[in-house]
This record gives C-alpha cells, structure tokens and sequence, in this order.
C-alpha cells in the first residue's frame, strides 16, 4: 500500500510542468538545523502573537523589534548551525518549551510573566540546539530577548510624576515657538481652545525604557568599542524618546485647542493608534541615525586605489 501511494505521488509530480516547478521555492529538507530553525520561528511567532492579543501595539511593535534583534545576533551562525543537544538538555528544553507555550495561553493583559516568556522560550531553544557546555554561542540572541523583561522592570521603576511634568513643559516650548499663547499648570497644556493634560500611560515613559533597550539590542547586534560612545548613547537613548513624545504631546494640545479633542478621529489617530507609532519610529530612526555615525567613527578608512597613469601614445 505504501509504494502504490508512492508511486501515485510520483507520477502526479512529474506531470506537473517544469515551468509551474520553478515557480515555487522547493522545500528544505528535514535536517537537524532546518528542524531547529523552523521551531525557532515557531515560537518567536507565537509569543509576538501572544503579545499582539494581549498587549498595546506600542509593546507589540518592540516584540518584535526584539526578537528580530535576535535573530540579527544569530545569523552569522546559521550556515553553521548543526544541533547537537545533550539527552538531558534537548528534555529540559522540550519540557521548558512546553511550559512556555502552556503558560502563554493563560496570559491576561497585564501579566508581568509574559515578558519573562521570550527568554525562557530562547533558553529553551539554546538546549535544544547544543550541549550545555557549547550554549555560549547563544549567549547575544538570550541578551537581547532579556530586553523585554528589561522593559517591563523599566517600566515599574521609573517616576512617573517627574517625567509627566517635564512632558508638558517640553510641550508647551515648541508650541510657544509656533507663536501661540500656551499655559502650563503642572500636567495640564492648555491653550485657548482647549488643551490636554499628560497622565501616566501618555508621558513617554513607554517610548524611553523602548529607545533604552533598542540602544542594548544595537550594541550586541553592531559592537562599539568605544566605552565613550556606549555611555554616550545609553544616556541619549531615554532623553530622544521623551523629546519625541513632547513632539507628539504638542500636536495632540494644538488639535485639542482648534476643536479635535478626545473623540475625534484626529485626536485619538496619534493618541492611542497606529498614528502614535510613528513618533516611535522617528525616536528609533535618530537613535539609529547617532549610532551609525558613531559605529562609522571606529570603521577603518577605506583603501584608497592607486591612481592611473596615463598612456601617452
């Protein structure tokens, strides 16, 4: 019965024509190291989507700027990934794995142990693909997925109060600078029309410790020597993400004041949408911007060419 379905099978592929063949990526084998990387994007999918039900897409978004920070550490080594766990690791790893994806379907919003999944999903995966004595190969891909716990401590630790009010002071300067007549009282930036005031989920705090961990992401992922630079981008890291949020504060306060306060499409778009996102993207792009300067900085000089001499007839 087995040939008979494989002859079936056979046959049915080769009346298939060569040009629709082409046309479709084959399949990789099953080899130990295709096997590996497919759980591995396995499980990244999953705990993104995990993140995705449960969380803001501000979270989201760094999910999956972590995991790929992740992989941005790994694929130096993909070409020579061959797993060979231990018997006891690849089944503390199975059984960690499992755990991982049992305890993920139990996850409610704000569950503090979805950001601890990511790793202990990695380190899962580090057992499975190399003996105990070997895992140090993973060690920058397990770096970089502990940013996530990183930013849920982040989170808890920072003041709240003083970056609020720094917020709406910072706000009220570039509104002051379009010339209009803005008034500052503690959180509130009001101008004539109306004006918002800047609470705990709207000060930045989430954009900053975000802008923090992407700088620790960069480092592992492109190194810096310098210890200068280093300290020189982890402290401009949090400072770009306030003063983007201040940016987007003062346009939320100047639609507030010309009548599209809370409920309009325009107010809540860059509040609490997808608009909101892209002054995380800016504070990404100006710290990417800063830090490949300073990566250029250590690069050395290209060789310069020989000039041409020219024949004379």
């Amino acid at each position: 019965m087995k040939q008979l379905v494989q002859r079936l099978w056979h046959g049915a592929l080769r009346r298939i024509p060569q040009s629709w063949k082409d046309a479709f990526p084959s399949i990789p084998p099953a080899t130990p190291r295709n096997l590996w990387l497919a759980l591995a994007a396995a499980v990244a999918i999953q705990n993104i989507a995990v993140f995705q039900s449960s969380q803001t897409e501000h979270t989201t978004v760094f999910a999956l700027l972590v995991w790929g920070g992740a992989v941005i550490c790994m694929e130096d080594q993909f070409e020579t990934l061959r797993p060979q766990p231990s018997a006891a690791g690849l089944c503390v790893g199975s059984l960690l794995l499992l755990w991982v994806l049992a305890r993920s379907a139990l996850i409610l919003h704000w569950d503090g142990l979805l950001f601890a999944l990511a790793p202990l999903g990695g380190l899962a995966l580090a057992l499975m693909g190399d003996r105990p004595g070997q895992l140090g190969r993973f060690r920058d891909p397990l770096l970089c997925l502990m940013a996530l716990p990183a930013f849920a401590l982040l989170m808890r630790v920072l003041p709240e109060a003083p970056i609020s009010l720094f917020t709406a002071w910072g706000s009220s300067l570039w509104l002051g600078a379009l010339g209009l007549d803005v008034v500052v009282n503690g959180r509130n930036v009001m101008l004539p029309g109306g004006g918002v005031q800047v609470l705990g989920p709207c000060n930045g705090l989430d954009m900053m410790a975000q802008i923090l961990c992407v700088a620790v992401i960069f480092m592992l992922a492109f190194p810096i020597r310098s210890i200068r630079s280093r300290s020189l981008l982890l402290l401009a890291a949090p400072l770009i993400g306030l003063i983007c949020n201040t940016f987007r504060i003062a346009l939320l306060a100047l639609f507030a004041g010309y009548g599209y306060s809370k409920g309009s499409w325009l107010f809540d778009f860059f509040h609490k949408d997808t608009g909101s996102l892209i002054f995380s993207g800016v504070a990404v792009l100006m710290f990417g911007m800063i830090y490949m300067r300073l990566l250029e900085r250590e690069l050395p000089p290209l060789p310069s060419s020989p000039p041409r001499q020219e024949e004379w007839p």
